[in-house]
């Protein structure tokens, strides 16, 4: 609504303005020269011989324009201050990738920072936090020392502590949220040259919370845990045996796999509902299911059996390396 009524009443307060001005120029100089510096304050004066229809146009004008206002800062507190402070253009990020939602806000961050076990995502465009995201390991440290980290809502075991942080307009305290568990969570780093490192995330919350962040993004200093976790990679890998078993047990026949669009998936998700299939995210790990439907947000929804229950995960397109099918005979 307010996308209509800001420029709307602004077209209507200039359209006016202008008729006003024309009206004028056929009296006397100083009414014009009023109305062309200062025309909305003759809705204010009564008995000075403005004409009431170019006046009436205005004030419908203006009140779109206050109407539109007030519920942008209603529903989009962080869009009105940007307009109020003069910020009319929201640069990305520079460096990444990163895009997401905390708490149904458009969440771009432009600083990403390890503060010992913390992951801290913010986005500050004009210098002060609008809003931010803390992943803190410090009571699943162990996950750290993973190749990378893997959650799904039904997996058991420590969960990182996320922390959300949103604004909620300028005269009202930042929106403050803990979530210790009950969410997806993909992260992998590597580290690239000396002391960079290239990370990719993938953060989808439950469906209350209307949060959810993916893409990549790049660390100027590695994380102090990396060296620990190389270290025991090198450790593990000294440690294993290279002599191959001398009777290796028979493998199971296993389904046929074809390659399949992802594309062709995303455009005619009907024709692919219920099959089988088998995805590979860009981190290695491999999910494979019952696909149902497109999420609302374009995510893809697999179905897995748990036991009696059925699981549902949701994949967004960009963290899907390979997609196949299941050959149907």
């Amino acid at each position: 609504m307010e996308a209509l009524l800001i420029p709307a009443g602004a077209i209507l307060l200039a359209m006016g303005w202008i008729w006003l001005v024309a009206v004028t120029m056929r009296r006397s100089v100083s009414r014009m020269v009023l109305a062309l510096l200062f025309g909305p304050l003759t809705l204010l004066m009564r008995g000075m011989g403005y004409p009431v229809p170019p006046r009436l146009l205005m004030l419908i004008g203006v009140l779109a324009l206050v109407s539109g206002s007030f519920w942008l800062q209603h529903q989009h507190p962080d869009r009105a201050d940007q307009l109020i402070a003069g910020d009319w253009l929201v640069e990305p990020a520079a460096g990444g990738t990163l895009r997401g939602t905390i708490m149904g806000q458009p969440f771009n961050p432009d600083s990403i920072t390890w503060r010992g076990d913390d992951l801290l995502l913010e986005e500050s465009p004009d210098g002060r936090t609008r809003r931010s995201l803390t992943i803190r390991f410090g009571n699943a440290r162990e996950l750290l020392l993973q190749p990378s980290v893997e959650r799904l809502p039904e997996d058991d075991g420590a969960w990182p502590e996320l922390i959300l942080r949103w604004h909620t307009g300028a005269l009202a305290e930042p929106g403050l949220r803990r979530v210790t568990g009950d969410y997806s969570l993909s992260l992998d780093l590597t580290r690239v040259g000396d002391d960079q490192v290239e990370g990719r995330i993938h953060l989808h919350l439950p469906t209350s919370y209307s949060t959810w962040l993916t893409g990549a993004f790049r660390l100027t200093t590695a994380p102090d845990w990396m060296s620990e976790r190389e270290q025991t990679e090198r450790l593990v890998l000294q440690a294993v045996p290279s002599v191959a078993p001398e009777n290796p047990r028979p493998m199971p026949a296993s389904p046929a796999w074809r390659e399949l669009s992802l594309l062709a998936l995303l455009d005619e998700p009907d024709l692919f509902s219920g099959a089988q299939i088998r995805l590979t995210t860009w981190t290695g790990r491999v999910h494979q299911g019952v696909f149902r439907q497109l999420s609302p947000e374009q995510r893809i929804v697999l179905s897995l059996p748990r036991g009696a229950n059925q699981v549902e995960l949701h994949f967004h397109p960009l963290d899907i390396r390979l997609i196949e099918e299941a050959v149907r005979r």
